[in-house]
């Protein structure tokens, strides 16, 4: 089991594939080109970490927080951005997806602090179940909720 890093910034060839990615979704739905929602793709690809919406519009001042809103989902659907985990009545967060390695969560329900992992053996079992009830797995999300050290020991103290 290991950590794991911020993702990478993409290079300039990793931000033309995925916004390709992006062109040809939006082809496929009949949606017109927008440098709009190319600008909205680029600094959501480029940020560190997870994200809420609203933080990001606030990075965009030249785009309306509305068209934010309605592009995050279709950045989601073309495989560039996932939902992040975060506790309840945080709201939603998203992170990059395109050309980052797969992760899990755990996730702290009091401070909200969360740790990304990866632990092969996890990812071994979840294959071992799929086997065993006949389905071919495309991806799935796992977050373990608790308490970190942190605020346990201030809950001690």
């Amino acid at each position: 089991m290991r950590p794991v890093k911020n993702p990478s910034k993409l290079d300039d060839e990793a931000l033309a594939r995925a916004l390709e990615q992006l062109h040809a979704l939006v082809r496929h739905r009949g949606l017109k080109a927008s440098g709009v929602r190319e600008a909205i793709a680029r600094a959501a690809l480029s940020h560190g970490g997870h994200f809420t919406i609203d933080e990001l519009a606030t990075q965009l001042p030249g785009a309306h927080s509305t068209t934010v809103y309605r592009t995050i989902p279709l950045l989601v659907d073309a495989g560039l951005l996932q939902i992040a985990p975060g506790a309840e009545g945080e709201g939603r967060r998203y992170e990059r997806a395109f050309e980052r390695e797969h992760h899990d969560h755990l996730v702290c329900t009091n401070c909200h602090k969360v740790v990304e992992f990866c632990f092969e053996a996890i990812e071994m079992l979840q294959r071992d179940v799929a086997e065993r009830f006949n389905f071919s797995l495309t991806g799935h999300v796992h977050e373990l909720f608790g308490t970190c050290s942190e605020c346990r020991g201030r809950a001690s103290r």
